[in-house]
């Protein structure tokens, strides 16, 4: 296990922050975002589906649809810091939504990630003094595979949690997603691009301190 952990600590290494353009719901025209029913997919545990809320998102590249996503209903917080974290105040290995990807996808690793419904669960980065600093944020999501992430209510850390990731991903390493800062709070849900051609889809989560702004990276990979 402590090789899949550093495996997952040399990813931070090469995290990169850019500035974001908006691209207002499209990409040149192709990248869409349009608001999906509740899931109800029975392979999805009846007390995650019923953490979620009752509208999703589907991304969608053209006449393709990457991804629908269905964030929980309220996301638990506490007061908490965290070098190098933008997102530190959402408590480690808690449940964030649900993922499907209808023709599979790609993670931040690269790695392909088969189709199907996937929980994501927040995560820190793990650092030490060698990687400290290196990057400017170190707040990803973890892909599970719903068929083991069945309760809502529990924070599945450390191992646990890169035991359950390395699942979805079957390739030995954890299937990270990079969360990043908004470029602006205005019209979210909303996708822009980076200067590396990263597709985000920024969005407003409901936590129980308030509205949280966020960027997920649903097409994209670090150079690294």
């Amino acid at each position: 296990m402590f090789r899949h952990l550093t495996a997952f600590i040399l990813l931070f290494v090469f995290v990169s922050s850019v500035p974001a353009r908006d691209t207002a719901g499209s990409s040149n025209g192709d990248y869409k975002i349009e608001s999906t029913g509740a899931l109800t997919a029975t392979s999805v545990a009846e007390a995650v589906r019923g953490a979620l809320q009752d509208k999703g998102l589907k991304v969608a590249d053209g006449g393709k649809t990457l991804c629908e996503i269905w964030f929980r209903k309220e996301i638990a917080t506490a007061k908490t810091e965290v070098d190098g974290a933008n997102f530190a105040q959402l408590q480690d290995g808690s449940l964030m939504g649900v993922i499907n990807f209808p023709a599979g996808a790609s993670d931040y690793r690269g790695q392909a990630i088969k189709a199907g419904y996937y929980t994501l669960r927040y995560a820190v980065m793990p650092v030490n003094g060698a990687h400290l600093g290196v990057s400017p944020t170190r707040d990803f999501m973890l892909l599970c595979p719903v068929s083991d992430d069945k309760d809502p209510n529990v924070q599945i850390k450390g191992d646990a949690l890169i035991k359950l990731s390395i699942a979805a991903s079957g390739s030995g390493h954890v299937s990270p997603w990079s969360i990043v800062s908004v470029t602006s709070k205005d019209g979210l849900p909303k996708i822009v691009k980076n200067e590396e051609e990263h597709v985000i889809l920024e969005v407003s989560l409901n936590t129980k301190s308030g509205a949280l702004p966020l960027g997920l990276t649903i097409v994209g990979k670090t150079e690294g």
